[in-house]
Formats: structure tokens, sequence, C-alpha cells
């Protein structure tokens, strides 16, 4: 294709020039990202995906697609074979139609010819790292990045990420074993500017995998410069491996100006908060019981369940896990009335309310909370119009973001938390919730342990 050249305001005095350089399936910009101001002085512009479910409320299957769109181009750069669904899945994901079927239709279709683990990184990855290695049947294993601490666990793998709001990732299994089996290894990012944490997490891997000498990287977004491309051909030379990036649209791109962003006025809930009801799932989920420690020292004690594969998952795990979410979903559908729904997921806790959330019929979307703080404004035609500020309900202490939960009439919100540390801070998301929605607002618990109110 020819290159694409793009001029996008951000903000007054803040704009992006964008060189499309390839761009396989003709996507359009918009269908893969919008541009926002991001308050951080590392770097002050974020690419919004429109897939991921993330910053934006998406139907829960277009980022379990676009999942599987990078599996699916990861396949046939491996093969050299074409993939005979993969029009539909592209055709899809820009039309928002017929998802339900093509996305039954793809999961776990893909046979690896050898043992493989995809790696998605925290904390926006978490999920479409998942949606990728969800597209294989065999000899697949997937574990994310974390950035929470584990004080009783050692982490197999601790690498930086240094433009980011949270710099230090982990990764913990208690099965090391079965991770070194692997053959070959495929990091999956959501964007990649310059990088940099590709490099970080490669040099520890190739302590721990001296017998690797075949890696990936899959990302929706690719902006590494020329120069920045020539740096991972000499560190191929320098290590003798080779690093193949695969991206649904590569190119690069420059900002000009300086963003204004003093006069936000975000909406922050100061009220008491009410009592709530945590309803507890009815089927038993396979639990890690690891404590965590939030930024500012609070203690979490309530479990880790298995499905998200934080720990390491392999494809018949992954199966199994697959019919709990079912079931968890055939529970809940019993709490719709029919109108729009939005399951929220919370941080890293991304995939398995995803995966809830497509169980549960038509009309209802999907997003995230986000410790990703970005600079909101109602001036025209800018992304993030409106959000909520609160602590995380899992970290305590640390403060976490929902976004544009207005944009849609709403009939029930779905809250589903991995590890609830303490009631009332749910309570006051709760309580945040409501002050900007009418719908009504269900906390479901991936636990039935004890909290302390």
């Amino acid at each position: 294709m020819q290159q694409q050249m793009s001029k996008l305001s951000i903000l007054p005095n803040y704009t992006i020039d964008i060189e499309v350089t390839h761009n396989p399936h003709n996507f359009a910009l918009t269908d893969l990202f919008k541009m926002a101001a991001r308050i951080n002085k590392k770097r002050q512009f974020l690419f919004v995906s429109t897939v991921l479910g993330k910053h934006l409320a998406v139907r829960p299957q277009v980022p379990l697609l676009t999942g599987t769109l990078l599996a699916y181009m990861y396949n046939q750069h491996l093969t050299g074979q074409n993939v005979l669904a993969m029009p539909s899945v592209v055709k899809a994901l820009k039309a928002c139609t017929e998802l339900d079927g093509i996305q039954d239709s793809t999961e776990c279709s893909i046979p690896l010819s050898e043992e493989t683990l995809f790696i998605g990184f925290a904390e926006t990855a978490t999920a479409l790292g998942h949606a990728v290695f969800n597209a294989f049947q065999t000899n697949a294993m997937y574990i994310h990045t974390t950035r929470e601490v584990l004080p009783d666990f050692e982490p197999f793998v601790t690498f930086e990420e240094e433009h980011s709001h949270a710099t230090s990732h982990r990764i913990y299994t208690e099965e090391p074993d079965v991770l070194l089996q692997a053959k070959r290894i495929v990091l999956i990012d959501d964007e990649i500017t310059t990088g940099n944490t590709v490099i970080n997490i490669i040099q520890t891997l190739r302590q721990k995998f001296p017998l690797v000498r075949q890696y990936a990287v899959l990302s929706i977004l690719d902006w590494r410069s020329e120069q920045q491309q020539k740096v991972f051909q000499q560190l191929e030379e320098q290590w003798g491996i080779s690093i193949e990036f695969i991206a649904i649209m590569c190119g690069q791109f420059s900002c000009e100006g300086a963003p204004n962003l003093t006069s936000e006025q975000p909406k922050i809930t100061t009220c008491a908060p009410q009592d709530i009801t945590l309803i507890p799932i009815k089927e038993s989920l396979d639990c890690k019981f690891y404590r965590s420690i939030a930024e500012n020292g609070l203690v979490n004690n309530q479990p880790y369940i298995l499905a998200t594969g934080r720990f390491m998952l392999t494809s018949k795990q992954h199966i199994q896990q697959k019919k709990m979410l079912q079931a968890i979903a055939e529970q809940l559908k019993e709490l719709r009335t029919g109108g729009p729904a939005l399951v929220i997921g919370t941080g890293e806790f991304m995939y398995v309310p995803m995966q809830i959330a497509s169980y549960l019929g038509e009309n209802v979307y999907f997003q995230s909370s986000t410790r990703s703080p970005i600079y909101c404004t109602d001036a025209l035609d800018y992304t993030i119009t409106e959000k909520i500020v609160f602590e995380s309900p899992e970290n305590n202490g640390v403060e976490n973001y929902l976004y544009n939960i207005q944009n849609r009439p709403y009939s029930e919100l779905f809250i589903i938390v991995e590890r609830i540390a303490n009631k009332e801070i749910i309570a006051r998301l709760v309580e945040a919730l409501q002050s900007i929605s009418s719908a009504k607002i269900n906390v479901i618990s991936m636990h039935e342990v004890e909290v302390e109110r």
C-alpha cells in the first residue's frame, strides 16, 4: 500500500503527525485508535485504543478478535500459508457485525508444531495476550507480566518499562520447569513505540531461556523509527537470535506543540460510601493463595484465580477454565434486564471479565479500569470527556480511573473483581459510578472470602 500521512489534533496547540508505512489489512486510523493527552511528563500523548476494551468500552468480541487476528498473522508468518478465516475476522472488526459467530469459530483453532510461550504485558495487554493465546489449540502456554508485588514469591523474571506510569514488570510462576520447555517465545503488547521494553525483557529472558532462538513481538501498533528497527537487527546478530515484529499497523509519528493540562476538573466522589452487597459466584474456581502489597504498603490477602494466566496456563488448562467462565456467565445472565450492559474489569484483571462478557448475550460492552491518567476535557471532538477517580479495589491506595461511562445509557453495570481487599473501597467505586449513571450496579466477587469493612 502507499504510505499514508495524517495530522491529528490532540488538543489546541498540540498535534501529532502520523505516517503509516505498513497496513496490510487497510484499517483506518480510527478503526484502531484515537488520540488523547496523558498526564505523564515522560510521555504526554496516548494512543487510546478503540479495540482493546481498556479506556473505551467495546463489544467484548472486538478485543478477543483483535487477538485472533494477531494470532493468525503470527501463524501465517510461521507457516507461510494463508489463514482462510482471516478476511472474515478483519471484516468483522471493521464493521463490528457478526462478532459472536466468528469469535466462536476461531477459538482454539490453530495447531502449533513447537511448544510456544506467549507473554502478555501488564497492564493494558494482559487480555490481548490472552486473546492471542486463545486462538491456539496445542503446544501453547500463556503468562502475563504484573506490576503487583507478591512478597512471599520470588519473581521468575523482573524487567523495567521506563516510560510507563508504573515501571517495574514481574513474572511469577509455580512451574518454571514447564515454562522452560518453550522452544519459541511470543511477546504481546498493544503498542510498540521505541522497543526499549522489548529489549529489556528479551535481555532478561535470554538468561532464563538460553536455548530459545526464535522471538516474536505482536502488537496492534508499531511506531519504531528506522533507527530503532536497526537496533533490533544489530541485537539479533549480537545475541544470535531472531526477533520478528508483527503488527496490524506500522509507521512513525512526531508530536508538535505542548499540551495545556491545567483546566481539567475530574469527577471525584467524596460522599460517604453506602453499604453494598457482593454477589459471590456459584462456581468453584481454582485459586492461588498469595498476598500482594500495594505501593503504599497496604496488604491484600485475598486469593488470585488460575484463569487469569498470571501464574501460567497451558492450552488444556485454558479450555477447562473457560468452561467455568461460561458457567459464571449463565449465573450473571439472571441479573440482566435486556438493556445495554457494561461489564467492568479492574486493572490487570481484564481477560476473565471480558470473556464472561462475551457470553452474556447481545448489547453487552466491556471496559476496564486503568492506572493510566488521561487528561479529560469536554472540548469538541476530544476522546476522553469524563472520568471517575477511585482507589483500586485490589491494590488499595493506588489511584485508578474509568473513562467515558456516560457515553451510553446502560441499564446495568457488572463490576467483576478478582480480589476485594476492602469492602469500603469497592463501595466508594459504586458511589462514584452512581454519581454519573442511573444503571443498576452489580458487584461480583470471584471468591467467597470475608473481607474487612
